[in-house]
């Protein structure tokens, strides 16, 4: 039975197929490595159109091995595909009952550029139900227009970690949402994998459009303070992201940025495809302009992951203290993607009023992709493995002192050698774990 899908809970052959054997065809390319053809393996860049819109560009097409990374000529597709083979995937599946599943990507009566250029169509006009069932022969979900049961969020909430509590984390990012009557941080640690929100919290003035507020000074004194594990080790604050787009308070941020090198003013870009995050000096001083959309893609995605059935295979895992404050899951929910001005973008969902939480949450993952991409180097976290190391053998060589006795034995003291000092090779990234 070949699969065609149609809707993912109303497709009665889909539920066939995922009741066999589910038999894909599977490819080896030169370096050794056997997989099947998937959209994900599929690279291209995006092209402005005159109306605004952006759209992917199908002449920079390309089909890349996910194991080496090296791009798959057509010819050389065409020869893959001839020496597959069916492979069964599904070893609990009914017995007896086999299920083949193909996509176009194995076609040899159409191309990698063809493919994208009706991807291209797809997303243009919103449908892109019809490539993913037409195209690759799959089920289309839309995983960002997916209502995310707020009850499940509720569940992960971890007592094991807060602000007081924090993991052997390498990195510290703050981010901050201004308002009229408050300031809202979230603060998160994080290594390679992992990212753990460790609180929310809200810092209040009459009117926090003036850097006389007093909630200034607090938020200051707050995100200087020494982020320590139970163990005592100080986790290094790397970057501090404030939101400046509000027009009245744009001065009042820009002063407070200049009280530390760690504090940068930020502001959301209204573009679906600029860079991540893209340094601007229009405004008449340094600015980091963030691509907010894109952020919250990748939270919806890794929201998304930690639900699911196979949480352990999404890029970052997220972990959410228990003393977030109790609507926590709500703001950081409480937006959909609905097209608008002939794009899709992020809109408050009917009801909702508040989302400060997942700004905050965006700012945050964003200054913390920043922070390690300023350290000096194309190995950022074995950077900062270096200086946790350093720093915990720093705490394990502490002086004994003998109360009983003033004076040690002078065959003692001749034994006792100095720790041999560290050499601390100077690069673009230093300044980045001090004050």
């Amino acid at each position: 039975q070949l699969r065609l899908s149609l809707r993912l809970n109303y497709d009665l052959i889909n539920s066939e197929f995922n009741l066999s054997d589910k038999r894909y065809w599977f490819v080896t390319h030169s370096c050794g490595h056997e997989y099947k053809f998937e959209w994900e393996q599929v690279k291209f860049q995006f092209k402005q159109l005159e109306n605004g819109r952006a759209i992917p560009d199908s002449t920079t097409a390309k089909l890349m091995c996910p194991h080496c990374n090296k791009e798959i000529d057509e010819h050389t597709r065409h020869q893959m595909v001839n020496k597959g083979r069916w492979i069964a995937t599904n070893p609990n599946g009914e017995k007896g009952v086999v299920g083949f599943q193909c996509s176009r990507m194995i076609s040899p009566l159409n191309t990698i550029e063809e493919m994208v250029s009706k991807y291209a169509d797809a997303l243009y006009s919103f449908n892109l139900q019809t490539f993913y069932n037409n195209e690759l022969g799959e089920v289309y979900e839309n995983e960002y227009e997916k209502e995310i049961d707020i009850i499940q969020l509720e569940q992960t909430r971890d007592d094991s970690f807060n602000l007081h509590n924090i993991p052997e984390a390498l990195g510290i990012c703050i981010a901050t949402d201004q308002q009229l009557d408050r300031l809202e941080s979230t603060v998160i640690a994080f290594d390679e994998k992992n990212v753990w929100v460790l609180g929310h919290e809200f810092f209040y003035s009459h009117d926090c459009t003036k850097i006389e507020a007093p909630a200034w000074n607090e938020l200051d004194k707050f995100c200087r303070q020494d982020f320590k594990t139970p163990s005592g080790r100080t986790i290094p604050t790397l970057a501090v992201f404030v939101d400046s787009s509000n027009g009245n308070a744009t001065e009042t941020v820009k002063r407070f940025t200049g009280r530390w090198a760690k504090y940068h003013p930020i502001k959301g870009s209204s573009s679906t495809t600029s860079p991540l995050f893209k340094k601007s000096t229009e405004a008449g001083y340094k600015l980091q302009i963030l691509n907010v959309h894109e952020g919250k893609l990748t939270i919806r995605k890794l929201l998304n992951h930690m639900l699911s059935d196979e949480p352990d295979l999404a890029p970052t895992q997220l972990h959410f203290s228990s003393s977030l404050p109790h609507d926590y899951f709500d703001q950081l929910t409480a937006e959909e993607l609905k097209p608008r001005g002939g794009k899709l973008q992020w809109r408050l969902k009917q009801g909702q009023k508040r989302n400060e939480a997942l700004d905050c949450f965006v700012y945050s993952l964003i200054a913390r992709e920043y922070a390690v991409s300023k350290l000096g180097t194309h190995q950022p976290y074995r950077k900062l493995r270096e200086f946790r190391a350093s720093t915990k053998e720093q705490m394990q060589v502490q002086p004994v002192i003998n109360k009983e006795e003033t004076k040690p034995e002078p065959e003692l003291k001749s034994q006792i050698k100095a720790p041999p000092k560290r050499t601390v090779r100077r690069t673009g990234g230093t300044g980045w774990f001090g004050k």
